[in-house]
């Protein structure tokens, strides 16, 4: 089924990017160029996973693996930014503070150093066939605090977009997300998680193009 589903996710998220640089290039709005980094992050990882079989266990395959995760500890705490920036566009009281919007990227840098410091440094990485694919994982897997930590934090700014218009699916996205990748990767691998992160960023381009 992996052979299968991860190369349509990375055609999504492909069509998900190019949907993100024609909104970039009718914008030059930073939000965007934000979520389109997180975007290739994604498209990233998935068209890894889809040719991991074909290129088979060995350094090359493993080193493409290793620059899925630095790509994920160096872009994805960007999604603090973009909260706050879409809650203020929302018109949401706290999130207009200039001493907030300074303190987002104080949080973003710093999640991105701990995660380069503690996740990279020190990362083993051992292949796994999951679903009919092939990558390489983390040999000793931790609980993903700061990756739970952004999405709570993005979460929260959904629920309040959703109270100050009305529109619930940044939140609803969230959620989603959140359950998905809960499930156990023992039985559903990362499958599900790769569909549930897709729904995820497609929630908050569509808050950022209501709220524009």
């Amino acid at each position: 089924m992996g052979a299968i589903l991860y190369p349509l996710y990375t055609v999504a998220n492909l069509v998900l990017a190019t949907w993100s640089i024609s909104l970039w290039q009718h914008s030059h709005n930073a939000n965007i160029l934000l979520l389109l980094l997180v975007v290739a992050g994604m498209t990233y990882d998935n068209l890894i996973v889809s040719l991991g079989r074909l290129i088979n266990e060995g350094s090359f395959l493993k080193l493409l693996n290793r620059l899925r995760f630095l790509l994920h500890d160096l872009l994805i705490p960007l999604l603090v930014v973009v909260a706050v920036k879409l809650a203020s566009a929302a018109g949401v009281f706290w999130a207009s503070k200039s001493i907030l919007f300074s303190g987002c990227w104080t949080i973003t840098f710093g999640l991105i150093g701990l995660g380069l410091v503690t996740n990279l440094k020190h990362l083993e990485l051992a292949p796994i066939n999951v679903a009919g694919s092939l990558r390489y994982k983390p040999k000793n897997s931790k609980p993903p605090i700061s990756t739970i930590f952004i999405a709570l934090l993005v979460g929260v700014a959904g629920f309040y977009i959703w109270r100050e218009i009305q529109w619930p699916w940044m939140f609803v996205g969230t959620v989603v997300m959140l359950f998905g990748n809960a499930l156990p990767t023992k039985i559903f691998g990362s499958l599900v998680g790769s569909a549930v992160d897709f729904v995820f960023i497609l929630a908050l381009l569509t808050t950022h193009i209501v709220l524009s």
